[in-house]
């Protein structure tokens, strides 16, 4: 089932409130303290005594804390999140995981990422040893600083490396485990706030090709989540800035001929359904 893997969000409201709520899912807690990232002063981290880890940057230049949960905490350290600050968090960044148990898996999925990332022009990248040993393989779609990003890796290959002193835990890592990840950093604040409450089976669908590896993997058609400006927005707004430049000057002299903008937009639109009417006839 998918689950979150990496929650980050701004809260708007004081750090001890956020503090508050993200101990709310352990007996009990320490907090430790060190140098905060990206303009804030301080970071903070809490350790629950179920093993839930969870650091909040927070002063600084900024007015609001910044949480960041990751790993095996973030899934509920989103839901903590949400219940206590449902209206009053933006996500920045959410990752969101499916893991595969089947043998095979990675040889299976890695054929449809790489036809899909062929088809799209998404970067692709590498780690591991895909060639020899087959250790340690992980597969990236998209550029470090894009949007969205797909990472496939041997999940039970990183187990075994964690626990390699731990005779115990070792001997419960699966022998097939292959994680699918998607990485998506919301652009805009409607996107962040709707990121406050979607699913995560929903960031899988923030980006055309993201939507195509899951119906290829899974099956399954996934609705479009917007991550940034709509791109027909954005042309829109560069065609009209592009207008403006080269027919600014032309502009401004037909509303001085015809004596006001009013006159000036009346003519336009009779001009443009004049022209639609010649279209129409052929002409």
């Amino acid at each position: 089932m998918a689950a979150f893997d990496w929650y980050q969000a701004t809260v708007r409201a004081p750090v001890d409130d956020v503090l508050e709520a993200l101990a709310g899912s352990s007996e009990s807690f320490s907090l430790s303290h060190s140098r905060g990232h990206h303009g804030y002063a301080h970071t903070t981290v809490l350790d629950g005594s179920d093993g839930f880890r969870a650091s909040v940057w927070h002063g600084g230049t900024h007015e609001y804390p910044h949480a960041v949960i990751t790993g095996e905490s973030a899934q509920g350290g989103a839901e903590l999140i949400r219940v206590a600050f449902p209206d009053l968090h933006l996500v920045t960044r959410a990752d969101v995981r499916e893991d595969f148990a089947d043998e095979g898996a990675f040889d299976r999925i890695l054929p449809q990422m790489l036809e899909v990332a062929k088809a799209h022009r998404v970067k692709v990248d590498t780690r591991g040893d895909h060639l020899l040993t087959l250790q340690g393989r992980t597969v990236y779609l998209g550029a470090p600083s894009s949007a969205c990003r797909q990472r496939l890796y041997d999940k039970a290959a990183e187990l075994r490396a964690k626990f390699a002193a731990d005779p115990v835990k070792l001997a419960q890592v699966p022998e097939h485990l292959v994680r699918l990840e998607a990485q998506v950093r919301p652009q805009t604040a409607d996107a962040r706030r709707s990121f406050a409450k979607i699913e995560p089976m929903e960031v899988m669908g923030s980006s055309p090709w993201l939507r195509e590896v899951w119906k290829r993997v899974a099956g399954l058609d996934l609705d479009p989540v917007q991550v940034g400006k709509r791109w027909r927005q954005a042309d829109d707004e560069r065609s009209y800035a592009y207008m403006l430049a080269q027919y600014g000057g032309l502009i401004k002299r037909m509303q001085a001929d015809l004596g006001s903008w009013e006159c000036f937009g009346l003519q336009l639109g009779h001009d443009l359904a004049e022209r639609e009417k010649a279209k129409r006839r052929g002409e």
